[in-house]
Order: C-alpha cells, then sequence, then structure tokens
C-alpha cells in the first residue's frame, strides 16, 4: 500500500475546501505519478530495507511487490466511471514516456478486488498461524515475533483449546 501514499494530496485538496480556500489539484496531479512507477519501485523497498533484518532480501522483495502492486493498479483500479481509468507513468515523475493502462480496467471495489484482498488476508493471518512467518519478518524479528504470538493466541481461541 507504501506506493498509494501519493494520493495524500487529498488531504490538502479537502483541507482547501473545508477551509474556504481556493481549490488545489494536489490529488489528480500526484497519485499514480510520485510513487507509482520505477522511482517508487526503487524508492520504497530502499527505505525499508534501511531497517531490515535482511537488506538486500527486503529490497528485492520490495521491487516485486511494488510491482505487483502497478499491475494489481493496471488491472482493477478504475473510478466509478468506464471513463475513469488510472494510468501508470512508469517513467514518473521525471519522464511523461511509457504510460501503461488497460481500458478493460475493473472499478477499485469490484468483486475480484474484495476477493483478492480477503484471500491475501486470510494468508497472511493463516501463515502466521501455521509456519510462523509474516511480511513483519522481513523488516522485523520481535514485531514478526509479537504478531505470531498473537495470532497463535487467537487461532487457539477460536478452536477453544490452549494447546
Amino acid at each position: 500500500m507504501l506506493p498509494d501514499l501519493d494520493g495524500l494530496g487529498i488531504v490538502v485538496d479537502l483541507g482547501n475546501y473545508a477551509l474556504g480556500r481556493p481549490e488545489t489539484d494536489w490529488y489528480t496531479v500526484a497519485h499514480h505519478v510520485w510513487l507509482h512507477g520505477l522511482f517508487g519501485t526503487l524508492l520504497i523497498p530502499a527505505i525499508l530495507a534501511i531497517g531490515a533484518t535482511n537488506r538486500l532480501r527486503c529490497f528485492l522483495i520490495g521491487v516485486v511487490v511494488v510491482h505487483l502492486h502497478l499491475f494489481c493498479d493496471v488491472v482493477g483500479s478504475r473510478g466509478p466511471d468506464m471513463i475513469d481509468v488510472w494510468p501508470i507513468h512508469y517513467l514518473g515523475p521525471f519522464l511523461d514516456h511509457l504510460s501503461i493502462a488497460w481500458a478493460g480496467q475493473w472499478p477499485l471495489n469490484a468483486w475480484q478486488n474484495v476477493v483478492t484482498t480477503l484471500a491475501l488476508i486470510g494468508f497472511v493471518f493463516v501463515r502466521a498461524a501455521t509456519v510462523g512467518h509474516s511480511p513483519l519478518s522481513l523488516v522485523s524479528v520481535r514485531g514478526n515475533e509479537a504478531f505470531v504470538e498473537r495470532v497463535r493466541m487467537r487461532w487457539r481461541q477460536l478452536r477453544g483449546s490452549d494447546v
């Protein structure tokens, strides 16, 4: 979700609107530009790798995951109207070349996105409870251990056993 931080301009836009200031367009100008391309694909994993246990592994997995985010945005992040397609400006914000869009992009709230999200969240919890690993293991051993312990405790409560 970190690539979507470039959408925080909406806070400025809404704040200016609420305060009666002149309208701004930070959200439209910045979202899918700053972190939704090669720049974000390298920047986000590099920042996360600084505090990671295994920096190279964290960086490489981060590059793959950000690309997965970009792919998912191309496939399913359209707005409510058919013409509201969000392109990915892969070389942005520095160059306008290589914009990627798909006319068949489904809406952000489409069933495909909901099912995928629920399945992935379920996978994280099942993996934490059964194998003892979570995405937190990439950045913090203690954070992963705390998360896994909490999930396992809840898992035992749901099963009705203290084992």
